[in-house]
């Protein structure tokens, strides 16, 4: 099986440290928090993230562009705090993100509010942006002085891209949480990577509701045990009936959306592939395994490795930050990929290293408590349709006619 598929999988499931902890009773404790807040009607939630970027030895041109870039991200600061309202079978919802990012002598503030209500026959969900000034200067001139950009999914089934039935969509969107959130609670008693949660005790937390007990939640992983959690959930996931089942029914109920005049096709190759899939597990975890083997002197992670902590006060997740730093030696990747692809006397060429480290904290609120959030009133005056400022973008052959 070629890398990049190999690599399609990785990332696929390794998705997962984000929304599974495992079975251990830490773990449990964790995934059941993050159930609970994510199944609550109201919250608010502020969310800070930072990263720092450093590299070196570069050829020197690439150097200087790298030390140029690092120095414009290292001063960004991107700030994100949401209010969501809803109703308690999270079929109707509002919710309004502020966002803010912070960066080298610039300063951009995006409101967005949502709208949306899948209780009737036929779904409606609305989009409202405030166009941020630095945005404007570049919109064509009858969009320009409007304050709103209006995003409706059903307005978009008849665009030039559009090949989803939207109605369809929102419809899947009503059942795929429950199916997603039944597969993840049973999946998760049979998945339990090592290391442990590691468990700090109660500790007093300022949150926006004041000061809180908490306990806290530690996972760590060094670039040695975040490897072998890959090698573990790949392997794990992948000789699991039921994580395959759902990935197989997710998949076709997607499919099942589209409305390209090849659809039944469509169908029928991704059932043939999983099907062969299925028939070589044990070959594809045979060539997945040794290019984890392959991969163990290869670093991923800094010094700082992952660092993740989770913040439980009456059952609820009210905080989690983390620091992951990532490790890359451009020489090393490279010489990597050349022996995966088969090519391992191939010349390397790459030259340069360096560490990418993001920070971030989530700071949960409000929980089920009243909040009041208000939808923009927008009218023609006011505001333009997406599909509008799209229908206003030059077309390939007309791009093509004035070259």
């Amino acid at each position: 099986m070629k890398v990049n598929k190999k690599l399609t999988w990785v990332a696929l499931v390794a998705t997962l440290l984000l929304v599974i902890t495992g079975c251990s009773p830490n773990q449990q404790e964790i995934f059941n928090a993050a159930l609970k807040t994510q199944n609550a009607k109201s919250m608010q939630a502020h969310t800070t993230m930072t990263v720092q970027l450093s590299g070196s030895d570069f050829e020197p041109t690439v150097q200087k562009q790298f030390d140029q870039a690092a120095l414009f991200i290292n001063n960004a600061k991107l700030d994100l705090n949401t209010e969501t309202n809803s109703n308690e079978q999270k079929t109707a919802s509002q919710s309004q993100i502020d966002m803010n990012l912070a960066m080298q002598g610039m300063n951009i503030s995006v409101p967005l509010w949502v709208d949306s209500d899948l209780t009737g026959n036929t779904p409606k969900i609305t989009e409202i942006i405030k166009v941020p000034a630095i945005a404007k200067v570049s919109l064509p001139s009858q969009f320009a002085s409007k304050e709103y950009m209006v995003i409706s999914p059903s307005n978009m089934s008849n665009a030039p891209l559009g090949n989803l039935d939207t109605t369809e969509l929102m419809n899947f969107s009503k059942t795929i949480q429950a199916a997603e959130t039944n597969f993840l609670m049973s999946y998760a008693q049979r998945f339990n990577p090592l290391p442990d949660a590691l468990d700090n005790g109660i500790q007093s937390l300022q949150t926006d509701d004041g000061l809180k007990p908490a306990r806290i939640y530690e996972i760590t992983l060094n670039d040695a045990q975040f490897k072998e959690f890959i090698r573990y959930t790949v392997n794990n996931f992948v000789q699991d009936p039921e994580a395959m089942n759902f990935v197989k029914t997710f998949m076709d109920s997607i499919l099942s959306l589209t409305q390209t005049p090849d659809k039944a096709k469509s169908l029928s190759d991704f059932d043939q592939a999983f099907s062969t899939f299925n028939s070589n597990r044990t070959q594809f975890l045979a060539t997945f395994n040794t290019a984890m083997d392959q991969l163990k002197d290869v670093p991923i992670l800094g010094d700082k490795g992952i660092d993740l902590k989770y913040a439980i006060s009456g059952g609820n997740l009210v905080q989690k930050s983390g620091t992951i730093d990532l490790k890359v030696d451009l020489a090393q990747i490279n010489a990597l990929a050349n022996s995966l692809n088969g090519q391992p006397n191939a010349t390397v060429d790459a030259k340069g290293n360096f560490n990418l480290t993001f920070t971030f904290q989530t700071d949960i609120s409000s929980i089920n408590s009243p909040l009041s959030i208000q939808i923009p009133t927008v009218t023609s005056d006011n505001s333009f349709d997406y599909m509008d400022l799209m229908k206003t973008a030059p077309t390939p052959s007309t791009q093509t006619l004035h070259k």
